[in-house]
């Protein structure tokens, strides 16, 4: 039994929208069933144990002669009576200290106090302080002993999964396959894996109840998964600079918290070498564990993957926040007649993690998000820096009857600048009307302009270009 339940106090029921009258009531026959087991179980075997229904809801019980009733709380189920319970139902049957939680839609049958068979949906059996149990599935056996608790699914196959210690599974035809703690296996038939493969939880209210701490774990790596997904490339990018290591092919490259998140829990953990730890990260994700799982596995916990992903922020970042990059398509150091500005990994623009970017959008299946804004100072340097390149220009044009180059050039300069400003003002600049009629003095040929490298040089060459032709 529980330490809660021996102590009196009220234990955490499964699932939600309970009233306070059934969580007295399932307290009190919780402590009274702890009280009739510690005076009556000396020298009784646990297969000869009472097993009572402690909490329930929308549930029924079914003799072996077929006769359906209520379940009621705080009766016995006698040997041969199946538990079933609705699709908004569940049930906890207490033997000798050990909790079965059955989940909504399932049936479970009652052998005997070592022994019971689960005919559909989900069992979490919680014997972690309590007497062990078989559990029959469908041709295969696991057998859970005392400090252990183990998940089991009856469906179109059979998922049995180890939450804490260590478990067994035996076939029907004699093979068995050790199930250590985080470890799972699936049976499709009659046939019994050779290995078994990484939990995957579904962080049910059951699993919480016997494991919190890995639950609240997993949903926390879950949460900061979605941010690092949500929030651009500038985080993903920040966090695997920082990996000197040798990085693995990721499955889904189109998931940015695939690749950084192994990062973050090899850096957060302890223990052997950090490469294999991000190797066995990987390795453990692409087997479909789940990201509390991975971590635990390592012996880590999810505060220590938070600190790890804050230490990469900058000193003048508020808490949670790392900073966004330049995006590529914007490189390069950009020279003005005022100063000389360089992108800079960790600049501009900060989007707390878990939260949207303004002007982006939620990743899709297929793909990441779309780029980060630029960097307003950036963006503000070019366009001066256009500014005086046009300039310049126009102090280079002949004033001899060359009003039509004077006036193209201009043109198409100003739609440059309205392009890159997205400026109403400097939109419709570019799109004035050429004047109706031409000049017949052709302009003087300007001599070729030698091509400028860099950003500076191809706007130079786009604005020179229209004078070489008149």
């Amino acid at each position: 039994m529980s330490d809660t339940a021996l102590m009196g106090e009220t234990p955490a029921l499964s699932h939600a929208g309970r009233s306070d009258l059934a969580r007295g009531a399932a307290a009190l026959v919780v402590m009274a069933a702890g009280i009739v087991v510690a005076a009556t179980h000396d020298g009784t075997p646990v297969s000869k144990a009472a097993t009572t229904l402690v909490a329930m809801k929308d549930a029924d019980i079914v003799s072996p002669s077929g006769d359906t009733r209520a379940a009621v709380v705080g009766e016995q189920v006698a040997s041969g009576d199946v538990v079933t319970t609705g699709p908004r139902g569940y049930a906890q049957l207490l033997t000798r200290g050990r909790l079965v939680l059955l989940s909504s839609s399932a049936a479970l049958e009652v052998t005997s106090g070592d022994h019971q068979q689960l005919r559909t949906g989900t069992a979490v059996v919680d014997a972690l302080r309590g007497a062990g149990l078989s559990l029959d599935l469908a041709g295969a056996t696991v057998n859970i002993p005392v400090g252990s608790a183990t998940e089991a699914s009856r469906g179109a196959s059979v998922r049995i999964g180890s939450l804490a210690g260590p478990a067994q599974v035996n076939s029907s035809n004699g093979r068995e396959l050790a199930l250590p703690r985080l470890k799972q296996v699936v049976i499709n038939g009659d046939a019994l894996p050779s290995s078994n493969t990484p939990l995957h939880l579904v962080d049910s209210d059951d699993e919480a109840r016997v494991v919190p701490r890995l639950v609240a774990d997993d949903l926390s790596l879950k949460t900061l998964a979605r941010g690092i997904d949500t929030t651009g490339s500038s985080t993903a990018h920040v966090i695997e600079a920082s990996w000197s290591g040798v990085s693995q092919p990721i499955v889904a490259r189109s998931v940015r918290s695939e690749r950084v998140l192994p990062v973050l829990i090899a850096k957060a953990t302890q223990g052997g070498d950090v490469q294999q730890r991000y190797d066995d990260a990987v390795a453990w994700r692409a087997q479909g564990g789940s990201w509390g799982v991975v971590l635990h596995l390592l012996d880590g916990r999810a505060a220590q993957v938070e600190a790890t992903l804050a230490s990469l922020q900058k000193a003048t970042q508020a808490p949670g926040q790392v900073g966004t990059v330049i995006p590529a398509a914007i490189v390069g150091t950009v020279t003005t007649h005022h100063h000389s500005t360089a992108p800079q990994v960790g600049g501009g623009t900060t989007y707390p993690v878990g939260s949207h970017s303004p002007g982006t959008t939620t990743p899709t299946p297929s793909g990441g998000s779309p780029a980060a804004p630029p960097s307003p100072n950036l963006l503000g340097s070019l366009v001066s820096t256009l500014q005086s390149v046009i300039d310049g220009v126009l102090n280079l044009l002949p004033h001899d009857g060359s009003a039509v180059s004077t006036h193209e050039t201009t043109k198409q300069a100003t739609g440059l600048a309205g392009a890159l400003t997205g400026s109403k003002r400097a939109s419709e600049a570019s799109t004035e009307t050429t004047p109706k009629h031409k000049s017949s003095t052709k302009a003087t040929p300007a001599p070729t302009a030698t091509p400028t490298e860099g950003l500076l040089g191809n706007l130079l060459g786009g604005l020179l270009k229209p004078l070489n032709h008149h």
